[in-house]
């Protein structure tokens, strides 16, 4: 059964966001040592929200929609719509708060559902991040920040964009866009919004961008030769890690940005798979590693860019996640080059190290189809080598492989694996909601992801 909200427990709720309590905000009972003493002080200090009439602030209480509503008012100096007709299921024309939900839901700051404010019902942290993006005019953002906000969410373009802007962050890695926004956490992200010199230090991205190009703020990266650089504005491209920057004197081959390759964005670095030490008897690969380098003009020493392979794993499928590179490492080697059009599995293992190679943990064994995306342009004596297998992908927060048995997801985040279907696949592809499986004998199948 729903408890009722009533118009004097409303009225009050706004009463203790909207008008200070006469104590000073430093001398509030229950914020020494509090983190956000400063925000909430900033607020206090021009006159957007109060505490308790007990000397309280209970900065770790939920904030409800009708209390963020009324500190935005004060915070943007929006006047109160005169004479509003909207009418509202849950909010009397009567009650005294009647114009604030009016003036936030016309000026689409907060918005109502089937005729309900709901003003007295807790604010998520994704309504929060979409509500202050709203009333800032802040950009929608299509760069994945957070672990845990898949670009399927709702508000992932929200978050994503107050995260950008260094308004919102998270807690090793993650969002938790379903929790309920306490006072002091939207007392700091509204100070944020309202100046700049409070804002976070810096953003950061905990999921990497991976493909042939990869667009993030504004540039494409590509492979080209070189690793290319292109203003998306301007259309003017720039070579910022060039292959003469890789020549060696010990005549050792090395296949590296090669344009078949993919590559891998994240924040600020570009890292690049490559192969070398071809074998003379083999000619197969002797070693696997990744080149790590700026989105800016590399000019520093050479040594630290290359990332070796570890302990001569192969260091397949190369993926960045939570400040960890993940990757794969195959149990049986070569055999598969002997025959590449024909499938087999092979146990893969998949590692993650920290982003300075150390600190290597085993997260699982699975199963996986030994198979290569096809290029014909490329006639290496490397059969389809591309340092990525086509049975393996990963996205945002997920990896997905198939085998033998069938097509299976894996969670990085809950470690948790769950299969889709029994087809037997060759090739897989992914969109914001749908992954797109290409079967054994052509036929595509759709799954949500």
């Amino acid at each position: 059964m729903k408890r009722k909200i009533t118009a004097s427990f409303i009225a009050l709720l706004l009463m203790v966001a909207a008008m200070p309590f006469q104590a000073h905000a430093t001398e509030f009972t229950d914020m020494n040592g509090h983190w956000a003493k400063k925000e909430i002080q900033y607020l206090y200090d021009r006159n957007i929200i109060g505490g308790y009439p007990d000397g309280t602030f209970k900065p770790n209480e939920p904030i409800t929609r009708a209390q963020a509503s009324a500190m935005l008012i004060k915070a943007l100096k929006i006047p109160l719509v005169e004479n509003p007709k909207i009418v509202f299921k849950d909010v009397s024309k009567k009650s005294s708060y009647y114009k604030i939900m009016a003036t936030v839901n016309e000026k689409g700051i907060l918005r109502g559902d089937q005729g309900l404010m709901r003003p007295g019902e807790n604010t998520s942290r994704a309504q929060m991040a979409a509500i202050l993006r709203r009333s800032f005019d802040i950009p929608f953002d299509s760069q994945p920040t957070f672990v845990d906000v898949v670009p399927a969410h709702w508000a992932y373009a929200d978050i994503n964009g107050i995260a950008k802007q260094r308004i919102a962050g998270g807690s090793e890695g993650k969002y938790m866009p379903s929790q309920s926004v306490t006072r002091a956490q939207f007392s700091a992200f509204l100070t944020r919004a309202l100046d700049d010199s409070m804002k976070l230090g810096r953003y950061h991205s905990y999921v990497s961008q991976k493909g042939k190009t990869v667009e993030q703020n504004g540039f494409s990266y590509s492979i080209r030769n070189g690793l290319m650089k292109k203003d998306l504005k301007t259309d003017k491209s720039e070579e910022i890690l060039s292959k003469l920057d890789f020549e060696g004197s010990d005549g050792i081959w090395i296949s590296y940005m090669e344009n078949w390759f993919d590559i891998i964005v994240y924040n600020d670095e570009v890292f690049i798979p490559y192969l070398r030490a071809i074998g003379q008897a083999s000619e197969l690969p002797m070693e696997y590693g990744v080149i790590r380098t700026k989105t800016e003009r590399f000019t520093g020493p050479k040594d630290s860019m290359i990332m070796p392979s570890l302990s001569g794993e192969t260091m397949r499928n190369v993926f960045i996640w939570n400040d960890r590179i993940y990757y794969t490492n195959e149990a049986t080697k070569r055999d598969y080059y002997r025959t590449p059009n024909i499938p087999k599995d092979s146990k893969l293992t998949l590692n993650s190290v920290a982003m300075n190679g150390s600190d290597r943990k085993k997260e699982r064994d699975f199963d996986a189809r030994i198979l290569f995306y096809e290029d014909p342009k490329e006639k290496s004596f490397i059969p389809n080598e591309n340092q990525n297998n086509a049975s393996v992908l990963f996205d945002h927060s997920t990896m997905f492989y198939f085998n033998k048995t069938g097509i299976y997801k894996y969670s990085l985040l809950e470690k948790k694996t769950s299969k889709l279907s029994n087809i037997q696949g060759k090739h897989m592809s992914v969109t914001d909601k749908q992954l797109i499986v290409t079967s054994q004998d052509g036929k595509k199948y759709v799954f949500k992801k």
